[in-house]
């Protein structure tokens, strides 16, 4: 039986070459094969139902392609356990990550000791954020420092893809069918029903479909 393997994921061929050199100082290439790709087409040329870990170096090119990876990658593997380096310290961006299901971020200050602490984490399932991004992401959640968080609730912040989502819900699909139907993975549609609820004001199911019909929200 094929080994389950650590793919490391960048365009910058030395840098992955340096994460790869690293985890084999570590100990890791002993247990899990190490492969390095450069583009969405190699990393399809891999069996992802055998990537355990997907070390994701993301840069602000062209980031939607990244985040669209991530979801057929997870739809193909909710088990893969996907931890992103970046630069980005955008919190919105950091939060629709781990919207999405990835297990750590780490930023630009990131060293090599919580490079070691972010995997162990994953592997047991752990989310982990290194500390120079983990209090501006807890007031985003919290809304502290949100300019958006005057903005009144309601049916006209949906977005088309949570429309999408409603329209599925009121249809009575399950979570797994619908992120089958819209190709994403079950982990986005549980981030878009949340949302859903939370923009409209509403904790349960039974009560967004019957305000979404009420409302004329779907057809």
């Amino acid at each position: 039986m094929m080994k389950k393997n650590i793919t490391i994921y960048g365009n910058h061929q030395f840098l992955l070459e340096l994460m790869r050199d690293f985890l084999d100082a570590n100990g890791f290439s002993k247990l899990h094969p190490i492969y390095l790709v450069s583009s969405n087409q190699e990393i399809e040329q891999i069996d992802v139902a055998k990537i355990d870990f997907l070390i994701l170096n993301l840069t602000a090119e062209n980031i939607n392609e990244k985040f669209e990876l991530i979801d057929k990658l997870l739809l193909l593997n909710s088990e893969m356990k996907i931890i992103v380096l970046s630069g980005n310290s955008d919190v919105k961006i950091i939060k629709r990550l781990f919207d999405k299901g990835i297990k750590a971020y780490l930023g630009k200050n990131t060293d090599s000791e919580e490079f070691l602490k972010s995997i162990q984490s994953a592997k047991k399932g752990l989310v982990y954020i290194n500390e120079d991004t983990k209090n501006d992401l807890f007031n985003y959640i919290c809304s502290v420092n949100d300019p958006d968080r005057e903005k009144p609730s309601g049916a006209d912040e949906l977005t088309a893809r949570e429309m999408d989502v409603l329209s599925l819900i009121c249809e009575g699909l399950r979570t797994k069918e619908i992120a089958e139907k819209l190709f994403i993975s079950v982990h986005t549609v549980e981030s878009h029903r949340r949302n859903i609820m939370l923009k409209l004001n509403i904790n349960n199911s039974s009560r967004l479909v019957k305000y979404a019909i009420d409302h004329s929200l779907v057809k």
